[in-house]
Order: structure tokens, then C-alpha cells, then sequence
């Protein structure tokens, strides 16, 4: 299928909860989807073959209208909670639109096209009263885990370098993806890498330079982006996102004054593997790939029963926004930015 482009409707039942699942079409909707049970996922499935033939682009302006519809039924008493996988653009006012109906929420990242979206998005569902968790699921890898636990607990000491690299797929550029504002690896792909980098090393961005190609400057979505970083304890930072790399190492390197964690890939492997080497050698632990769209969905119906998962909320994903952003104004000015507190 052509990637998700509109508005796809599928109501879920995961454990006693229903979860009105919007915009679920090619992209992380798909992925998550075959992990909850959808009574009328044929009919979605057909809607969104229509609203995704060759000739959808010329629907673009039905887009809004769609989906305007499509969170007045989410305001059904029947429904608990929404999950938003809808074009980048369109998070703000479907989370502000589920928080005033007083469902709980699982958004796709990026969570917000700009900070103060997020801020807003954040506060309204703190108002609400309403769960709010963002899908950064690569945090519920049981490799990426295992990494966080060894980086916390001090055994590399301090901090002086961490890298993470993940290559990715190359969508069709239709629809919204044409939309260079709202699309590129940087928010594919860049956000996941943003927000684990501060997640593993317990450390915020303050300043970021980012470079892209093809070059967003330009007004053109880009394939591959890298970030430099410095954090607030003094660690360096490098991440990139790339689709035109065939075969990356898509590994995360974090290098201490004591010892250095790294990891196998940890992406399109079975087994992933976490190493720490040391002036006594290296040790090594072998984990499964863990199926991580599966576990967010078993993590956000844990969040429903009052069970709190690895999801970020929104406060928490605010320093995540600020650091994307101020990337994608380094790629625009050509200068180190300092990441807003």
C-alpha cells in the first residue's frame, strides 16, 4: 500500500480498553496495527486503498475534513482512547481535540512541530486529566534497555561520547511526504535517535549543529541527516539518520572514562547484542530482537490499567521537541544553536 496519507479508522479492543486508532496506513500505523484486534480493519483497509490511489493527491484538501470527522467519533462515551498516527502536521489539534473528549492518547513522534505545540498539547491533557504517551517504542527494546541500565548505573563512569546510528526504509514520496516542513528521516527516523540519546545517558541536549542531505535548507525532505551535540554533563553526541546507506552498522556506542558500551545492529538483525569493554576485557549479553511495535501497544494497554511503561509523556518528550527543532534550524542557519530549556 502507498504510505498513510489520510485519515484511517480502526476501533481496537486491547484488554478491557477500546482504542480508536486514527490515520493507521503505511508507516508506523501499519506496523503497529497487526498487534491489536480491529473490528473493521477490512473496511479501513478499503478506505484508505481510496484515498490513496494515483489520483489521491488531488483528495489532499479532504484531509482535515476527514479527519475532523473522524475525532468526533473518537468522542464516542464507548471509546477510551485514541491512537494518532496521522500526517506530522495534524498531532497538535488531534491531541488537543482528544484531550478536550477526555480520551487517553498514544501520538506517533514527532510529537509536535514545534515546542510551544508541545507545551500546549502537554498542559491540555495534564488539564484533561487524560494519559498522555509518545510511540518512541525503540526504548522498549530489550537490547536498548539492557544498554540504559548499564550507562545508569555508572559503571563507564563519565561520560565523554555517545553515537547511534539506524538506517531506514525510503517511502514513496506522495501525499504529505512531499511536504518538506513535515517530512524527512529527521522526524522518521532523527526524533527516535534524539530522544534515546538523553534517554540512555540521562543527559539533555544544550547546543546542536545538524547538516542533511539532501539539504533542508533548500526546501527540499532529506534522506540523511547527522547531529553534533553537547549535553549537559559534558558528554559529546552524534547521531545519524539515513535512508541511503544500504547496509548501516545501525549500533549505539557510548564511550566512558572507565569503559565503553556498544552494541551489535539493532536493527534488521535477530539477535542484538550489548558489549562493555574494559582494561579486564569485554563481556557481552545476547538478546532476541524484541518485536517493539508489539510491546508499545502491550505498554500503552498496561498505561490504561495505571501501569507505567518506558513511553515518554509529554513532559518528559518536551527536551526531545526542543532538540529537533533547534537541529532544524542549524541545518537553516548554518550555525551551532543553543537548545531552549
Amino acid at each position: 500500500l502507498p504510505i498513510y496519507a489520510q485519515r484511517v479508522e480502526h476501533r481496537d479492543r486491547i484488554g478491557d480498553q477500546i482504542v480508536h486508532r486514527i490515520g493507521c496506513g503505511r508507516g508506523p500505523g501499519s506496523a503497529m496495527a497487526p498487534h491489536v484486534h480491529a473490528d473493521d480493519s477490512e473496511a479501513a483497509l478499503r478506505e484508505h486503498r481510496r484515498l490513496t490511489t494515483p489520483d489521491g493527491a488531488a483528495r489532499q484538501d479532504r484531509v482535515r475534513e476527514e479527519h475532523g470527522r473522524s475525532v468526533l467519533r473518537a468522542t464516542d462515551p464507548d471509546i477510551d482512547a485514541v491512537y494518532l498516527a496521522l500526517p506530522n502536521s495534524m498531532h497538535h489539534e488531534a491531541v488537543l481535540a482528544a484531550a478536550r473528549a477526555k480520551k487517553h492518547i498514544l501520538c506517533e513522534k514527532p510529537f509536535a512541530m514545534s515546542l510551544a505545540h508541545a507545551r500546549e498539547m502537554t498542559e491540555a491533557c495534564r488539564k484533561a486529566g487524560v494519559i498522555l504517551r509518545i510511540a518512541h517504542q525503540i526504548r522498549l527494546d530489550a537490547a536498548v534497555t539492557r544498554a540504559r541500565e548499564i550507562v545508569r548505573s555508572g559503571r563507564l563512569r563519565r561520560l565523554e561520547k555517545t553515537s547511534l546510528e539506524r538506517g531506514s526504509a525510503n517511502p514513496a514520496r506522495k501525499t504529505w511526504r512531499l511536504d518538506a516542513k513535515q517530512s524527512g528521516v529527521v522526524f522518521d527516523v532523527g526524533v527516535h535517535l534524539i530522544d534515546l540519546v538523553q534517554w540512555i545517558s540521562g543527559q539533555r541536549f544544550v547546543e546542536v549543529s545538524a547538516f542533511s542531505h539532501p539539504d533542508r535548507k533548500l526546501g527540499k525532505s532529506d534522506d540523511t541527516v547527522t547531529i553534533l551535540g553537547r549535553m549537559d554533563g559534558e558528554c559529546h553526541a552524534l547521531v545519524r539518520a539515513t535512508r541511503e546507506v544500504g547496509s548501516a552498522e545501525n549500533n549505539l556506542i557510548v564511550e566512558g572514562a572507565n569503559a565503553t558500551l556498544y552494541t551489535s545492529s539493532l536493527r534488521f538483525a535477530k539477535e542484538h547484542v550489548v558489549y562493555v569493554r574494559d582494561k579486564n576485557g569485554v563481556t557481552e549479553e545476547r538478546f532476541p530482537a524484541s518485536p517493539a511495535y508489539a510491546w508499545q501497544m502491550r505498554a500503552f494497554e498496561g498505561e490504561l490499567r495505571g501501569e507505567r511503561s518506558l513511553l515518554p509523556d509529554g513532559e518528559e518528550n518536551l527536551p526531545t521537541v526542543a532538540s529537533l527543532h533547534a537541529a532544524l534550524q542549524s541545518i537553516d542557519e548554518r550555525r551551532i544553536v543553543p537548545v531552549p530549556v
